[in-house]
C-alpha cells in the first residue's frame, strides 16, 4: 500500500524524507510499498518526528491498491493526518459513542451558607474498551479529530438530563455544558426542550453553561441566549478570564452566572495582578446582576480569598471531585485563617473607623430601651442583636411611641452587614451599589458578632480624603495615575509656562488583541510596556512616567532631550522583542494577527506622539491631550509602530528594527547553561550565590530524565515569601519546558504567562542536561519576571 501526504505550509518537514518519503509534487509526499500492518507504525514515527502545527496542516490519503488512485477517489479519501492516526488508535470512537459515555457530577457549593450544595455540573467521561476512563478534555479532543464532536456533545446532554431526572432532587439546578456550535444550531433548542419534556426536567432546574471551546460571534451568541432565556432557561458563561469569553461577550450575553476560570482563582491570594482582575470581574458581575461562581478551588487559602471578595458560590477539588453519584449532603468547609484572606493593597482597616454604637438584645424590655434614648437625646437608633449577632435597627421615634409594646415590633432589617476585614476595593464597590437611605451599616466579627457601625457617607469622605502611599498608583503598572497624575501634569505645565515636553505612548489595536487573545494576555501586554518604559525612562528627577489608563501612558520631560527619538525607538524595539512572546508563533511569523472580521493587525504596534509646544503654547493638560490625539491619529494611519513629533508640519518616524535586542534570549539561555557547571543539591540555599550574580532569575529547579523534580525549588532570596519552597518529587513531565528539550535536546523559551508561583507575569526558559555521551538526563528550568526581562534587553555578552 501507499500513503500520500499533502502539506500546505511553507516549511518543508525534513524528517519525512529520512523516513522514506519522496516528493511527487510541490506539496505532495509519497510513502510507497508499505506493508498494510505497518501503516500504524509509520504514522507513529511521523507523529514523533514532526511538529504538531505541521501535522495539523497535513492531509493524508492511504492507498490500498493502485486502482484506487483516481482523482475523484483521492479527493474523497483525503482526511487530516491527525484524524487518520486517531482512527487507527481509537476505532471505537467511530462506533456508537453513546454507549461509552458516563456522566459524572461536581457540586457547586454555597460557601456563604455552610457548604450547602447549590447545584451540580454534569461532566462527560468516556470509558474505553480497555476500561480506561477518559476525561472530558480527552474525550472531546478525540471526537473533534474524528469529526464527532457534535455527536458527543448531544449524547452527553441527553444522558445528563436523564441522570438529572433520576438522581438529582427537583429544585437543585443542573449546569449543562453546551458547545457554542451546538447552541447556535437552529434545531438544537427544540431538541433540548423535547428531551426535557421526556425526562420531566423543569426549566427552572436547568442552566445552560456555554463552553468556551472556540471563538464565536458575540452578537449571534447573545441572540441565541436571549432565545433560551425566553424559554425560561438560565445562562452561565464558563471560564471567564481566559480564552474567548472576554468582557465584550459578558456584556452582550447578560449571563445569569459567570464562572471565573481556575487560572485566576487557584492560588490567587496575595497576588496584586489577580486581585485586580478578580475584583474587576466581580464588580462587573454585580452591575450586570449576574452571580459569580469561582472554579478550581483546591486549598483553604483559595476559599478564604474568594470569601474575602464576596463570592458566594464555588466549585473545585477542595469540596468534591467529579463522581458518578451526585453529592447530596452539605460539604464541610475547611477552617480558614485570616492570614490567607485578601491582603489589602494599602493600610486601610475598617476597624479604624467604626463607631461602637449602642446595641441591645432583641428580648430587652421596651422600657429599658426607652431609657437609653431618654438618657441620650442625640441617639437616633440602636442596633438590635440576637445572641450577639446584629439582626436589625430600632429608630428613636418608633421606640418612644406610646403604642409600641415590644422591641421586635419596631425592629427594621439591616441594610448591610460588613465583615471587619473587608478590603477597600470591596467596600468601595458596596458604596457604589448601595444607594439607599443614610441608615448605618453594621460591622461583624468572623463569628458574626456585632462590633460596631459605620455611616456610609462617612466612609465616602474617608475614602476621598485618604492620602496613603499606593492609592494613586495604577494597580497593574504601579505607575502614577488618576487625579495625582493630572495634578502633576498641570503643575509642571504651569511651572514651565507650557514648555514641557510630553510623550504620549499608546498601544495600537489593543481591543482587537484583547478580543483575539483574552484580557489576561491583554494585561500582560500592558505590564510589558510599563516595564519597558520604566526601564528606559525612569530614574531622573526631571522625568515623570505615568499611566493615563487602559493602554495609554505619558512621559513628562522638564527639558529638551536631544536623544529623545533614539530613546523612544529603543523602547519600541525592546517592547517588540518581549511582546512577541504574547502572540501565537504563527502570528509572529506572519507579522500580523487577524480578528473575526478578517482584519489584519500588526504585531506589537505602538503609536507615540511627542508634544513639544512648537505649534503653540500648551495652556493645560486638556490642550496637550487634544494635540497628542491629533498626532496619534496621523501615526495610526500607518502600518506598524510610528513616532510623530509636533511641528509645522508634524514629522513622522517609522520604527527601525533593532536585531541586537533579540539577543536577550540567548544571553539568558547561555547563563542557564553555565549554571549546569555549578553544584546543585537539596540545600534550598545552594544557588543563593547564583541569584546574587544573576538576579534576573526568580526561581530555578531541575528535572530528571522522566520529568520529575530532583530537588526543592531554589528561590531568589528577594522572592522569599512570594514563591513557595518544596516541589521535590513533583511530576512535571507534561510541561512544555520539559517536553520541548526532551524531544529536541534544544533550549526552550515560553510565552509570557501569569505565574501561579510568583503571582506575576513571567517567562520560563529551560536547557537540556546531558551526560558525557550526549544522552539526555534532565532539564534545568528558570523563571524570569517582566522586570528582569526588561533589564536583560540592555545586557551585552562579552
Amino acid at each position: 500500500m501507499e500513503l500520500l501526504l499533502k502539506y500546505e505550509g511553507h516549511y518543508l518537514p525534513p524528517a519525512w524524507e529520512r523516513l522514506g518519503a519522496s516528493r511527487v509534487g510541490p506539496k505532495v509526499w509519497q510513502f510507497a510499498d508499505i506493508p498494510e500492518a505497518s501503516l500504524g507504525e509509520l504514522l507513529e514515527r511521523l507523529e514523533q518526528s514532526t511538529d504538531g502545527q505541521t501535522l495539523a496542516e497535513t492531509l493524508a490519503v492511504p492507498l490500498y491498491d493502485a486502482a484506487s488512485s483516481s482523482s475523484t477517489f483521492l479527493l474523497d479519501a483525503a482526511i487530516p493526518f491527525n484524524a487518520l492516526i486517531t482512527r487507527l488508535r481509537y476505532p471505537w470512537v467511530l462506533q456508537d459513542i453513546g454507549q461509552r459515555i458516563e456522566i459524572h457530577f461536581q457540586p457547586i457549593v454555597d460557601i456563604g451558607n455552610n457548604g450547602m450544595v447549590f447545584a451540580h455540573e454534569a461532566l462527560c467521561r468516556l470509558r474505553s474498551p480497555e476500561k480506561r476512563l477518559l476525561s472530558g478534555f480527552e474525550a472531546f479532543s478525540l471526537a473533534q479529530r474524528l469529526g464527532r464532536q457534535d455527536d458527543l456533545d448531544l449524547a452527553c446532554q441527553q444522558q445528563a438530563l436523564a441522570r438529572k431526572a433520576r438522581d438529582i432532587t427537583p429544585g437543585i439546578p443542573l449546569f449543562l455544558n453546551v458547545m457554542p456550535t451546538t447552541l447556535l444550531h437552529e434545531d438544537w433548542l427544540s431538541q433540548l426542550l423535547a428531551w426535557m419534556r421526556e425526562q420531566g426536567v423543569e426549566r427552572r432546574d436547568l442552566v445552560i453553561e456555554v463552553v468556551e471551546s472556540e471563538r464565536v460571534d458575540a452578537t449571534r451568541l447573545a441572540e441565541r441566549c436571549d432565545a433560551l432565556r425566553a424559554q425560561g432557561l438560565r445562562i452561565a458563561l464558563d471560564d471567564m478570564g481566559a480564552g474567548f469569553n472576554g468582557l465584550a461577550t459578558l456584556a452582550m450575553v447578560r449571563a445569569d452566572f459567570i464562572k471565573i476560570d481556575r487560572a485566576l482563582v487557584h492560588e490567587a491570594q496575595g497576588s496584586r495582578v489577580r486581585s485586580v482582575l478578580l475584583e474587576a470581574i466581580v464588580s462587573m458581575a454585580d452591575r450586570l446582576g449576574a452571580t459569580v461562581i469561582a472554579e478550581g478551588l483546591e486549598r483553604p487559602e483559595d476559599l478564604a480569598f474568594c470569601q474575602g471578595l464576596g463570592i458566594r458560590f464555588a466549585q473545585g477539588y477542595l469540596f468534591a471531585r467529579p463522581a458518578a453519584p451526585p453529592q447530596v449532603d452539605p460539604v464541610a468547609l475547611p477552617e480558614t485563617d485570616d492570614a490567607w484572606r485578601i491582603q489589602p493593597q494599602d493600610r486601610f482597616k475598617l476597624t479604624d473607623v467604626i463607631d461602637p454604637g449602642v446595641a441591645v438584645e432583641l428580648h430587652t424590655p421596651i422600657e429599658a430601651v426607652r431609657r437609653h434614648f431618654r438618657e441620650s437625646p442625640s441617639l437616633p437608633w440602636v442596633v438590635v442583636t440576637d445572641a450577639g449577632s446584629p439582626v436589625g435597627l430600632a429608630a428613636r421615634g418608633r421606640v418612644l411611641a406610646r403604642a409600641t409594646r415590644s422591641l421586635a415590633a419596631v425592629c427594621q432589617p439591616l441594610r448591610r452587614a460588613l465583615p471587619h476585614d473587608i478590603t477597600l476595593p470591596a467596600l468601595a464597590r458596596s458604596l457604589y451599589l448601595d444607594r439607599g437611605e443614610a441608615d448605618p451599616w453594621t460591622v461583624i466579627s468572623p463569628e458574626g458578632e456585632f462590633m460596631g457601625v459605620v455611616e456610609p457617607m462617612m466612609l465616602v469622605a474617608h475614602i476621598l480624603s485618604r492620602q496613603e502611599h499606593g492609592t494613586s498608583l495604577h494597580p497593574l503598572s504601579q505607575l502614577p495615575t488618576g487625579p495625582s497624575l493630572r495634578q502633576a501634569i498641570e503643575m509642571r505645565l504651569g511651572r514651565r509656562h507650557g514648555s514641557v515636553n510630553l510623550v504620549y505612548i499608546d498601544l495600537d489595536h489593543f481591543k482587537s488583541f484583547n478580543d483575539r487573545y483574552g484580557f489576561i494576555r491583554g494585561d500582560a501586554m500592558i505590564r510589558t510596556l510599563a516595564e519597558i518604559l520604566r526601564h528606559v525612562f525612569v530614574g531622573r528627577p526631571d522625568r515623570l512616567l505615568g499611566h493615563i489608563g487602559g493602554d495609554d501612558f505619558i512621559l513628562l520631560l522638564d527639558r529638551e532631550e536631544p536623544t529623545l527619538l533614539e530613546q523612544i525607538q529603543r523602547a519600541i524595539g525592546q517592547f517588540h522583542a518581549l511582546a512577541s512572546h504574547l502572540y501565537d508563533p504563527a502570528d509572529v511569523a506572519r507579522g500580523y494577527f487577524t480578528t473575526d472580521d478578517g482584519a489584519r493587525h500588526p504585531i506589537a504596534s505602538i503609536s507615540v506622539a511627542c508634544v513639544n509646544g512648537s505649534s503653540g503654547p500648551l495652556r493645560d493638560s486638556v490642550a496637550a491631550a487634544e494635540r497628542a490625539a491629533y498626532l496619534k491619529k496621523v501615526g495610526k494611519a500607518q502600518w506598524g509602530s510610528v513616532v510623530v513629533i509636533e511641528g509645522t508640519p508634524p514629522t513622522m518616524h517609522a520604527h527601525a528594527e533593532m536585531p541586537d535586542l533579540h539577543g536577550w534570549e540567548s544571553h539568558a539561555l547561555r547563563t542557564l547553561e553555565h549554571l549546569l557547571t555549578q553544584p546543585r543539591s537539596r540545600d534550598p540555599h545552594a544557588m543563593d550565590h547564583v541569584f546574587k550574580a544573576y538576579p534576573f532569575f526568580e526561581m530555578l529547579f531541575e528535572l530528571d530524565a522522566e520529568g520529575r523534580q530532583r530537588y526543592p525549588n531554589w528561590i531568589n532570596p528577594n522572592m522569599y515569601g512570594r514563591i513557595r519552597a518544596g516541589g521535590a518529587g513533583t511530576d512535571r513531565s507534561g510541561q512544555p519546558y520539559f517536553t520541548a528539550p526532551h524531544g529536541s535536546c534544544k533550549p526552550y523559551v515560553s510565552a509570557i504567562y501569569l505565574s501561579t508561583a510568583s503571582e506575576d507575569f513571567c517567562l520560563t526558559i529551560s536547557v537540556p542536561i546531558t551526560d558525557d555521551q550526549g544522552g539526555f538526563v534532565g532539564v534545568l528550568v528558570g523563571d524570569l519576571n517582566l522586570a528582569s526581562m526588561a533589564s536583560l534587553l540592555d545586557r551585552r555578552e562579552d
